[in-house]
């Protein structure tokens, strides 16, 4: 029998660059071994805090899930809606969705006799995030008027907010539901973040530019779906850590949120296109309203940023937000305002009523919502109805049974 493998191989001459190869790989496991590693060692930490957490506090899992109430059409202009019959425990509470489509009990149809029907259109603010919905603008202006109401009068205010919702959403609501519900006044809950540019079928269009900034981010996003789905560390962390982010820089709001704040930015080509895009859009549901015979009114949420400079210089320096002096000036107040003085159509402006009080109660705020610049507090919701009954009551309450019984006979033009 020869001798032993290794003592063959222990002898044998090694060709040069086999030595090199040998050496490589060799450097290459060493310094690979710290990486797998560490990269264990985070994978197993994460893993025993994810089980810690669900021990020790558990989350939510349905906090920041939406797609049992609401949903993306498939076919362009992908209008935003509500599911009928959708349930969630969606940011903190307790949401229905009705079987026509709305943040409601289910309502009769046709309207019942001395019924005067309101229904508002908006996007989240309208819906009510994070709020009870009796705790809503809506809800809580059909109680005031109700409270205030002629003899054999009953008011309904239906709430027909979608999240994420736009101008377009906006008027495929109505198109949709209007003849249903035949209301005899829409509200338009007008956010600051629905000026932006409108094709002709209502879809959004001039975000080439924010799409292309934000590719790298699609990755991002889409695992940013799924761990808030899955992880009920994620979800404990989430609005920390993308504060944070926004905070330090790593991610940049004004690329991410832009056309949030495309009113409040400093005055750009973009924005001029947006608002008269935004007006044209406007001008065609006060349209689509008056060939029906429902009167319309438009009310202006403002943003935290609009209330004083101290908030104002918040938000630009906490989260790097460009903003422009419009911010202060009330300058997109300003012109919905002259768009409602062109049309004949009410305007319920927020913006003085709310910098009356202190901002930091009029806002979401929450253990999972450390900021929100946009949805109203429970508080901010009972100011808003109690400013909008302010300025509609008289011309509500001046509605008799049969003046109302007439508009649901015979669809008329009309004033706002």
């Amino acid at each position: 029998m020869g001798p032993p493998f290794s003592e063959i191989a222990a002898f044998s001459p090694i060709h040069p660059q086999m030595k090199d190869i040998v050496n490589a790989k060799l450097k290459f496991r060493e310094r690979l071994a710290p990486i797998v590693i560490s990269v264990v060692s985070i994978c197993a930490t994460v893993m025993l805090l994810e089980i810690a957490i669900r021990i020790i506090k558990p989350q939510d899992i349905g906090f920041w899930d939406s797609h049992s109430i609401r949903r993306v059409q498939n076919t362009p202009p992908h209008f935003v809606e509500n599911i009928p019959h959708g349930r969630a425990n969606l940011f903190g509470v307790q949401v229905s969705i009705n079987s026509y489509g709305l943040r409601e009990d289910e309502i009769n149809v046709p309207k019942p006799p001395h019924t005067f029907r309101l229904l508002a259109v908006g996007d989240s603010i309208t819906f009510g995030y994070g709020v009870p919905v009796e705790e809503t603008y809506v809800k809580v202006l059909e109680k005031r008027m109700n409270e205030n109401a002629p003899a054999n009068i009953r008011y309904e205010v239906l709430n027909g907010g979608t999240i994420g919702g736009s101008l377009g959403d906006y008027y495929h609501l109505l198109n949709q539901k209007a003849e249903l519900l035949k209301p005899d006044l829409v509200l338009v809950g007008l956010a600051l973040n629905d000026i932006l540019v409108y094709s002709e079928s209502g879809s959004i269009l001039g975000q080439r530019d924010a799409q292309r900034h934000g590719r790298g981010l699609v990755l991002i996003r889409k695992l940013n779906r799924f761990l808030l789905r899955h992880s009920q560390l994620y979800i404990f962390c989430y609005a920390r850590l993308k504060s944070s982010l926004y905070g330090s820089g790593v991610l940049d709001i004004n690329t991410v949120q832009g056309l949030n704040f495309v009113a409040l930015a400093p005055p750009s080509a973009y924005q001029k296109e947006a608002w008269g895009s935004s007006l044209r859009m406007l001008s065609k549901i006060v349209e689509f309203c008056r060939g029906r015979g429902y009167r319309i009114a438009v009310i202006i949420f403002p943003v935290e940023m609009q209330l004083s400079p101290a908030e104002l210089h918040f938000y630009r320096d906490q989260y790097h937000l460009r903003l422009g002096d419009e911010a202060l000036s009330g300058e997109p107040q300003r012109r919905v305002r002259e768009f409602g003085a062109t049309t004949g159509v009410t305007v319920v402006d927020l913006l003085p009523a709310f910098r009356a009080h202190h901002p930091g109660d009029l806002y979401l705020r929450n253990k999972m919502i450390p900021a929100d610049a946009s949805h109203l507090s429970i508080k901010g919701h009972h100011m808003a109805a109690d400013e909008i009954f302010r300025v509609l009551r008289h011309s509500l309450v001046d509605t008799t049974c049969p003046a109302t019984a007439d508009r649901d006979r015979k669809p008329g033009r009309g004033r706002g």
